[in-house]
């Protein structure tokens, strides 16, 4: 597999304090990365900092998408790798998303900011997502408001929307920290469906340790903005090196 995306010793502080310490980690193409770790660790920082979001202020380090460095990049480099190369899952989708637009509406907006595309077009493309991604009636879904949709079907049309431009990374914000379990595996199995069908790579950022071990292929465990345990979830999970993974395993799985 390809190396997709890299962290080299990655330091950052936010609003003037510092977050993250020598952050290193590698993600390959169409690898699922889970980031787990207590609040304020630094989990969504990190992804924030990949995008080049405001707030977060690398202090050093490097990171490398695609052999490319981000973190040498303009303002406008920055927005051709957003949405085309790289999108973002957040927490509640729905807050995203206009609320006087339909969902269709803010399909052919989000693809004719990337290129030039008619309206009809988009719609197919995003038709066509939907239905492999297993997004029920998706012609019903493109006429609705955010309003007329569930706060789980918004969320998985979060990741569909994400998906718009087939992007190679998709960052994923805690998709699943505010709804009932039964969705939360209807986003777990949507985020295995990127894969399975679009080779694309996951970066999921949890606070759910069995939604990691569910889905992912690697974990890093945060603490206090540093990484304590690092490497393929099966053996985190099984032969966890730092007592702070013990105890997040212990209060997981008893």
């Amino acid at each position: 597999m390809k190396e997709l995306l890299k962290f080299e010793n990655i330091n950052i502080s936010y609003e003037k304090r510092q977050v993250l310490y020598d952050l290193s980690f590698s993600l390959n193409s169409g690898e699922i990365l889970g980031v787990v770790g207590n609040s304020g660790c630094g989990k969504s920082t990190l992804l924030k900092s990949i995008l080049g979001l405001s707030g977060p202020k690398v202090l050093y380090g490097n990171i490398f998408f695609e052999n490319e460095d981000l973190l040498s990049l303009n303002a406008s480099e920055m927005r051709r790798i957003r949405g085309n190369h790289i999108s973002m899952v957040f927490q509640e989708s729905g807050i995203h998303t206009n609320p006087l637009k339909t969902i269709g509406d803010t399909v052919f907006e989000s693809m004719k900011a990337h290129k030039q595309i008619s309206k009809e077009e988009a719609i197919d493309i995003a038709t066509g997502i939907f239905e492999n991604l297993s997004l029920p009636d998706p012609k019903r879904i493109l006429r609705a408001y955010p309003f007329e949709l569930s706060g789980g079907m918004n969320q998985r049309v979060g990741i569909a929307l994400a998906m718009l431009n087939r992007p190679s990374l998709i960052l994923a914000d805690e998709p699943t920290s505010a709804l009932d379990p039964i969705v939360a595996v209807q986003i777990v199995n949507e985020l295995k469906s990127l894969r399975e069908k679009y080779n694309t790579a996951v970066i999921l950022v949890t606070h759910n340790i069995k939604i990691a071990k569910s889905i992912t292929d690697r974990i890093l465990v945060l603490n206090n903005g540093k990484t304590v345990d690092y490497g393929k979830t099966c053996d985190v999970l099984s032969s966890p090196k730092n007592d702070f993974t013990k105890e997040l395993i212990l209060s997981a799985f008893g």
